[in-house]
């Protein structure tokens, strides 16, 4: 279980004690679709906890990859407020966490939940040695936060890349952005440790996302990660779960993830069926991949 003093090194001590006061109380919501309830405060530490627990094993070379599979969600929680399920940020307390106890200093985070990690943006946004990434459905008619051209400040402009893809995005498109952004910008930083908030509701079958990828990417995604670990010579990489509402998938999700880092070849369950792509709706992904690529590459090499 994550200590005070754990989360004092990423949150404030009014949001840290707004969450344990509405936890005793029970009831009411302490930040936007951020609901208290009986042994809230406890569950949250918990989950802070298995994160730091992820996070200390790679760090001290005890494990190579590491997955700590609590909740709740941690991705949408900033500095100071709790939001969108998230009550602490549990992927950046670990992260702080090993770069206080254990001489970690580089860390590249890989986000791949449906919806943008607004909290683990904005916490890191002005630190230039820790890299966020964020593969996320994107709504271009109605503007919002995680739009590509939020790079990061000052020093650290660049270390922030969204990916920012349309709604119904394929496997085909999250494909192309591991290839053609992720991986290059990963090399390019040069982490000692790789972090990853895994989201698993970008799957068609979840009833809160909103794109149309199954279980074989998420097996890509795990063994994009464990070739980046060989590849920058990092110590390896941790995942924090986020995302992913539909248990019926969840599991096979979470299994072909694990498979990829393992090294495994690719599962297959009964998910991977064919399904309808536009042209127009690749078309339009392959601008927009292109574009976070120009903007991402020339920062990273400058």
């Amino acid at each position: 279980m994550a200590t005070v003093e754990n989360l004092r090194r990423v949150h404030t001590d009014y949001m840290i004690d707004t969450v344990r006061i509405m936890s005793d109380l029970g009831a009411g919501e302490v930040g936007e679709s951020a609901y208290a309830s009986p042994e809230l405060y406890r569950s949250a530490l918990m989950a802070v906890g298995g994160a730091i627990r992820a996070a200390t094993l790679v760090a001290k070379e005890e494990s190579r990859h590491s997955f700590s599979v609590m909740r709740p969600p941690g991705h949408h929680a900033t500095s100071s407020t709790p939001m969108g399920l998230c009550y602490f940020n549990n992927i950046a307390v670990a992260i702080r966490h090993i770069q206080t106890k254990y001489e970690v200093r580089r860390v590249s985070i890989l986000d791949f939940d449906d919806h943008f990690g607004n909290g683990t943006a904005e916490i890191f946004y002005s630190d230039p040695d820790v890299q966020y990434i964020s593969i996320h459905e994107y709504d271009y008619d109605d503007y919002g936060m995680g739009h590509f051209s939020e790079t990061g400040s000052g020093d650290a402009e660049g270390t922030n890349i969204n990916i920012p893809l349309l709604e119904h995005s394929t496997d085909e498109s999250y494909s192309l952005a591991l290839r053609e952004v992720v991986v290059p910008a990963i090399e390019a930083h040069q982490p000692e440790v790789i972090a990853v908030s895994a989201g698993f509701d970008s799957h068609y079958a979840d009833p809160v996302g909103n794109m149309n990828i199954d279980s074989s990417t998420f097996w890509l995604i795990g063994n994009t990660v464990r070739e980046l670990v060989e590849s920058v010579g990092a110590r390896g990489s941790f995942w924090v779960l986020e995302g992913g509402y539909n248990p019926l998938v969840l599991g096979p999700c979470v299994e072909a993830s694990l498979a990829g880092l393992a090294g495994e070849e690719k599962p297959v369950f009964e998910d991977q069926v064919p399904r309808e792509v536009s042209q127009g709706l690749l078309e339009a992904n392959r601008r927009i991949i292109r574009r976070v690529r120009e903007i991402a590459l020339k920062r990273t090499h400058s």
